[in-house]
């Protein structure tokens, strides 16, 4: 068997657990060390997972020479973790969103291409039995042309969740509300299936919480393959679905409930297509309507296997941080409509 990659950890926070549990889960790879600003919160992680615990993750990066970091801070600080890993010859894999504005995560692209590095973008939701199969069907033809794409993630925060994270609803480090921060898996999913996007128009707006940006927000959207499609998020609905992801073409059509196919229809059906719709409920407790939290890790583990092992094999990781930036780039662009309430076209300018 190959020797363990050293991985470490930045930000050890509710992401951060989620990704020092996953790492400790994989026979691949050791955690060697956990970084954060907060000693108290550095060193109660390593204590669980059985690691180092830093401040600094410089002196992180010199001392415990790690293979591969995660990055699970704050969405607006990411450019200059990246930045220093770089130096270092770490490789990365950043949590969503890769940063918050174009500006900054090309230069965390160009930084990490430059350096010769890895860079991956977490977007575990790829890496679900029932998203793999969709997409699958997309790229055998099995829905013929594309014509319509939904994304919905209806969920809820209480204010406490803005209040308490400090950064949490802020522009300057969360760089978006409902959509950014929870949407944003959705906004991967639907370009990762439908395509790059054109166009959107959108409206935005906070409803019920006291933050600076939003907490819902709806958009029309325009494929560069003709078809069209809607993006909708909101933080303010307590009995949501947390996910629906909708898809149609001309030969066929999928409704994705949570993890949970509703619809699965082809005008040329396959062995397998029943017992797919009829199978039992999803057991992955991944994502909740009403909870932040994330229990069960193993898309999380599929997502940081595939970076050693792209590290390990030199190749591209399976969501390599364009992918990232596309999505960001999206809900700007849908910021930037709701805002002067016009149609706003792809991509943007810096």
């Amino acid at each position: 068997m190959s020797q363990k990659m050293r991985l470490a950890v930045i930000g050890c926070g509710a992401i951060g657990k989620v990704h020092a549990k996953a790492i400790t889960g994989l026979d691949e790879a050791q955690l060697v060390a956990v970084s954060d600003l907060r000693p108290e919160n550095a060193t109660k992680l390593a204590a669980e997972f059985g690691c180092n615990a830093y401040t600094d993750y410089r002196q992180m990066f010199e001392k415990e020479k790690p293979d591969l970091v995660s990055v699970c801070t704050p969405s607006g600080t990411r450019m200059d973790i990246c930045r220093a890993a770089a130096d270092a010859g770490v490789n990365l894999l950043v949590e969503k969103p890769l940063d918050i504005s174009v500006e900054r995560m090309k230069k965390i692209l160009q930084t990490a291409e430059a350096a010769g590095i890895k860079l991956g973008c977490v977007f575990q939701l790829r890496f679900m039995p029932v998203f793999s199969s969709l997409k699958r069907a997309i790229t055998e033809n099995r829905f013929g042309r594309l014509i319509i794409g939904n994304a919905a993630t209806i969920c809820y925060r209480s204010e406490d969740y803005y209040k308490n994270g400090g950064w949490r609803g802020t522009k300057a480090q969360d760089g978006g509300g409902a959509l950014m921060n929870q949407g944003i898996h959705n906004v991967d999913l639907l370009l990762w299936l439908m395509g790059d996007a054109k166009s959107v128009y959108a409206y935005a707006d906070h409803l019920t919480h006291d933050i600076e940006v939003e907490d819902t927000v709806t958009a029309a959207v325009e494929f560069v393959n003709g078809a069209v499609g809607t993006i909708q998020a909101t933080t303010s609905v307590y009995h949501g679905i947390n996910k629906k992801l909708e898809i149609f073409g001309t030969d066929g059509a999928a409704i994705i409930m949570g993890e949970d196919p509703v619809m699965w229809k082809f005008n040329e059906p396959l062995e397998g297509d029943l017992s797919f719709l009829q199978g039992k409920e999803s057991e992955q407790k991944g994502l909740s309507p009403t909870s932040p939290l994330i229990e069960d890790v193993s898309e999380h583990q599929q997502q940081i296997l595939d970076m050693i092992n792209a590290i390990r094999e030199d190749r591209q990781p399976a969501v390599p941080g364009i992918e990232g930036q596309k999505a960001v780039e999206l809900v700007l662009a849908i910021y930037k409509s709701a805002e002067t309430g016009k149609k706003v076209n792809l991509p943007l300018e810096n």
